[in-house]
């Protein structure tokens, strides 16, 4: 494994699995709707600002906005949508929530599988997947949540789960070599594309609580919130689209495994949360699942959800 695929690697499951004690300051002074908008466009003005000083820009051509919307619709608007439309979404057990979205990885391996016939994904990784799912049960016991498996709840949060993997299966479409069909998208035009568009739906999306009260902007809000639009919305979903663009959507999927990891362990240490035996030991099973999906295979290809080998430097004009 290259150091720069375990730096990005790292990043993303570091950055993503502390976001939520970022998001309980922030909620000192916002609420959701508030928090969702201008989370994004911190996000949206920083990669902006990166993108101007690389000398890249923004696709031109309509057809290939169509997509990223397509993109940003089903891994942001869509979870949002469903969650209005039932009521009980939000107050559904936190165990099985976090099962839904640790199934993620799950769901692209079977999109992937259902979109390409011929495709094939090494069974290694598979088996790391599957591993990684089984150490999410042990660690959050989703079978406390007992009828709430037959709920609307749990409909919204499959349904999310499947969103966000296909999501991830357009993201390497639309990032693939030129050779394959005449696009080669940057990670950096992706994040900020998709951060861009991220301003619209949440801004259509605020009118729907955002203003309800005003913001109360005091240092540590303002702090978390540049933490969590230009790092964990900006840098970090580059960092992520990078490893879907080196390694496949489906190993790069396994990145969600070290989320609810770092979480507990952050709990840990922020929270004095107590860890118990069967916490421990489903961390220990999610690690042993990274690390068996993680094993270099013999041979890397698009076959086994990589992609061809490109020259170190990158086109200044990533998009067309």
């Amino acid at each position: 494994m290259r150091f720069g695929s375990m730096a990005r690697f790292g990043a993303v499951g570091l950055m993503w699995g502390i976001s939520y004690f970022w998001i309980k300051i922030v909620f000192q002074g916002l609420n959701s709707a508030q928090f969702s908008f201008f989370r994004i466009l911190v996000g949206a003005v920083a990669m902006l600002g990166v993108l101007l000083l690389s000398g890249t820009r923004l696709p031109r051509r309509p057809a290939l906005w169509g997509r990223l919307v397509l993109i940003a619709f089903l891994a942001n608007a869509l979870p949002v949508l469903l969650v209005e439309l039932v009521d009980d979404a939000l107050g559904a057990d936190a165990g099985m929530v976090s099962v839904f979205n640790a199934s993620v990885p799950l769901c692209v391996v079977v999109l992937h599988l259902a979109r390409r016939r011929t495709g094939r994904v090494p069974a290694a990784l598979v088996a790391g997947l599957l591993v990684g799912f089984a150490g999410v049960l042990v660690l959050y016991a989703p079978w406390n949540a007992g009828a709430q498996w037959f709920s609307a709840a749990a409909a919204v949060n499959a349904v999310a789960a499947l969103a966000y993997g296909w999501s991830m299966l357009l993201m390497e479409k639309l990032m693939k070599p030129a050779a394959e069909d005449g696009q080669d998208m940057h990670p950096l035009v992706l994040a900020t594309s998709q951060a861009v568009i991220g301003v619209g739906w949440a801004a259509v999306n605020l009118p729907n609580g955002g203003f309800d009260r005003a913001p109360q902007f005091s240092a540590a809000v303002i702090g978390a919130l540049l933490v969590l639009g230009v790092l964990n919305t900006g840098l970090v979903y580059m960092c992520f689209a990078w490893l879907i663009r080196d390694e496949g959507a489906v190993k790069a999927s396994s990145v969600l495994y070290v989320v609810p990891v770092v979480l507990t362990l952050g709990m840990v240490v922020l929270e004095n949360h107590r860890l118990t035996g069967r916490e421990a030991l489903g961390m220990a099973i999610i690690l042993a699942g990274v690390v068996l999906a993680r094993i270099p295979q013999r041979t890397a290809g698009p076959a086994a959800g990589g992609r061809p080998a490109r020259p170190v430097a990158e086109p200044t004009t990533a998009a067309r």
